[in-house]
C-alpha cells in the first residue's frame, strides 16, 4: 500500500463511493458538494490516498491550523479494505506531518459510529467534547484530540 497526495480531479471523484457509506449516507450527504469540497482540499495539498495497484483504498482530508493543530475533516476507507490498516496508515501520515510543527491532532466522528470511536481510541485519541448539530441537525459529533508525544 502506498500513501500519496491525491490529484484534485481524482479527489473529487472519490465522493461517489464516500456518500454511499455510513455515516454520510444517513446524514444525507450528496456527491457533488462533497466532491467540490474534496477538490478544494486537494488543491491545498490536504488530501492523501492509500492506494494499491492504482486502486484507491481510502482517503483522508485535513485542515491545518485548527486550534493549535490539524483537523482530520474526513477519513474514509472502502468497505472491502476495512480492517487492513488503511485508516491507521492514513491517520499516522497526517499525525506525523502535524506533530512535526503542531501540538494537537483533532478528528470528529458521528456519535452513532461506535466503530469509529473505538478506532480513534486505539490510535491514542481522547474524547474531548460532544458537538450537537455540528454536521447535521439532530446528530451529535464527538470531538477527539491527540497530543504530540
Amino acid at each position: 500500500m502506498k500513501i500519496c497526495l491525491l490529484e484534485p480531479a481524482v479527489a473529487r471523484r472519490q465522493a461517489e463511493w464516500i456518500v454511499a457509506m455510513e455515516p454520510w449516507l444517513s446524514m444525507g450527504f450528496q456527491a457533488e458538494p462533497i466532491g467540490r469540497w474534496l477538490l478544494r482540499r486537494a488543491r491545498a495539498g490536504c488530501v492523501l490516498a492509500a492506494a494499491h495497484q492504482r486502486a484507491i483504498l481510502g482517503i483522508v482530508a485535513s485542515q491545518p491550523d485548527v486550534l493549535l493543530g490539524t483537523f482530520i475533516a474526513l477519513l474514509a476507507v472502502r468497505p472491502q479494505a476495512a480492517g487492513q490498516g488503511v485508516g491507521r496508515a492514513l491517520v499516522e501520515r497526517v499525525e506525523h506531518a502535524t506533530f512535526a510543527h503542531r501540538r494537537w491532532l483533532y478528528v470528529s466522528s458521528d456519535s452513532k459510529n461506535l466503530a469509529a470511536g473505538r478506532f480513534y481510541q486505539r490510535l491514542g485519541f481522547a474524547r474531548v467534547a460532544r458537538l450537537p448539530d455540528l454536521v447535521c441537525e439532530n446528530r451529535v459529533e464527538i470531538l477527539w484530540r491527540k497530543k504530540r508525544p
